[in-house]
């Protein structure tokens, strides 16, 4: 992902320097996450977020943006209202980094430095590609501090036809939301923007459907598995999370719901290229 981003970058510095008008940018604030561990709250924001951007202006109210953006993501059953769901016991945290191509579309006449009007509200929407990591703690077996493990190898959900090997670390993305931005002098400007996306994934979270039809899978088995380092009662705390389980093989683990979202809230600070130096549009 970081390096799709830096391309992306790349490509687009011949036409900065072609003289058009473009903006540069950075974003920091909060991040959350909805799933099946969050089906209803889209205001859980509980992370942090950081991100960048170029902004190509067409004109004065349209633009097309490059975006890259991080989230660290965290949610867990326990926080929930639901008293099924603190049975239930799942959690998860990690990270996600996004690279898209957004269009924005201005609500006022955006000319900083030239116009009356030194503020506009925006919204924005476009297509990107994301890259995704859920993972947790399992108890050592020495009896010392939990290990973080990568949930995708562990494969909790697995079902030797159905699902049989890990989900792909990588899904499509659809970024929309809104934001307001300022001018503040020349060339500066900071705002606040508020982006949700849709990934073309259910396992952000690392839970999509049934718990493992097995108690025992044979991958754990397999020494060129790279989850085969773990114990069969480590696996069985990562699939079930609770001691005898209580939840049964084959049933309903997630949701229901096909997708996964994520979304951040943030600071933005942006600096506007001229062309020639001069404040003028082409």
């Amino acid at each position: 992902m970081t390096r799709i981003a830096i391309l992306l970058l790349i490509f687009q510095l011949p036409l900065i320097a072609s003289a058009q008008e473009w903006e540069l940018g950075l974003q920091g604030g909060a991040s959350g996450y909805m799933g099946d561990l969050n089906p209803e709250n889209p205001l859980a924001f509980n992370d942090w977020a950081a991100g960048a951007f170029v902004k190509y202006n067409l004109d004065d109210t349209w633009g097309i943006r490059g975006n890259f953006a991080y989230a660290n993501t965290y949610a867990h059953d326990r926080h929930s209202r639901v008293q099924e769901r603190r049975d239930r016991n799942l959690g998860f945290f990690g990270p996600i980094m996004e690279a898209s191509v957004v269009v924005d579309f201005n609500f006022f006449r955006w000319l900083p430095q030239r116009g009356r009007i030194v503020y506009t509200p925006y919204i924005f929407a476009g297509v990107g590609v994301v890259s995704f990591d859920p993972k947790w703690y399992v108890p050592s077996t020495t009896g010392g501090s939990p290990e973080t493990v990568r949930l995708r190898e562990l494969r909790t959900e697995y079902h030797v036809v159905d699902n049989p090997d890990p989900y792909e670390k990588y899904a499509y993305s659809i970024p929309f939301g809104a934001g307001f931005k300022y001018n503040l002098r020349g060339p500066w400007s900071v705002g606040v923007e508020l982006g949700y996306r849709l990934t073309l994934t259910d396992y952000l979270d690392d839970v999509s459907g049934n718990y493992p039809e097995v108690t025992t899978p044979p991958f754990l088995n397999d020494p060129g598995d790279p989850s085969s380092r773990y114990s069969v009662t480590q696996w069985q705390y990562l699939a079930y999370r609770i001691d005898p389980p209580t939840g049964l093989p084959g049933t309903q683990r997630g949701d229901g719901r096909p997708y996964d979202s994520f979304m951040t809230l943030g600071i933005t600070l942006s600096y506007t290229i001229f062309k020639g130096g001069c404040p003028e549009w082409r």
